[in-house]
């Protein structure tokens, strides 16, 4: 096992996978079908954009305690600079086994080299176009909030760290990423 984090043991392996994930890309096939989680019609291409940009000055400060709860957060996040401009990514360890992400305005070369990744797909989440790569251990989505700027999206990153964690991140990565969506449009008045 590697050093205490927040008050919790994590595997060096856990760590590496989750930096990975966020920041680097293999292969290079080509996005599959699209699929809809969400039966909802696509928001105007504006939706939420200054809502993110108030959020990613202050990401770690997105959950309130009863989402947290929820959540199983218990443990205070940690802030990790895999972001363009001056935003910051947010990630907590969950009392579930997983360490989930937020992460405001992704780097382009991650966005990209996700989009370039084996089972890459385009889904739907919350009426929002979503890149989406996940294995048995993780789920990364890239949500884009405006169909005219691809700068304009967040990601989340669901990583499994503990062998009786939930084996579906992408389940979870879905129902975080429709929090943070009704959360930008709570910020922004649209809700």
């Amino acid at each position: 096992m590697s050093p205490n984090l927040e008050g919790h043991r994590v595997s060096p392996v856990a760590i590496v996978l989750a930096m990975l994930f966020a920041l680097v890309g293999c292969s290079s096939s080509t996005p599959s079908s699209s699929k809809s989680s969400s039966p909802r019609p696509s928001p105007s291409p504006s939706d939420l954009a200054q809502a993110l940009s108030r959020y990613a000055m202050s990401s770690c400060a997105l959950l309130d305690d009863q989402e947290l709860a929820a959540y199983g957060i218990t443990q205070p996040p940690r802030e990790i600079d895999l972001s363009e401009g001056p935003a910051l990514s947010c990630y907590w360890l969950v009392s579930t086994g997983i360490q989930l992400g937020w992460i405001p305005y992704p780097r382009e070369e991650a966005r990209k080299s996700k989009t370039n990744e084996p089972g890459a797909e385009v889904i739907e989440v919350a009426g929002y176009s979503t890149m989406q790569t996940a294995d048995k251990e993780s789920c990364y989505q890239n949500i884009r909030i405006s169909s005219d700027d691809s700068y304009n999206s967040f990601s989340i990153l669901v990583v499994r760290h503990e062998s009786d964690a939930p084996k579906d991140p992408c389940g979870i990565a879905t129902s975080f990423g429709k929090l943070v969506i009704s959360k930008l449009r709570q910020y922004d008045g649209t809700a």
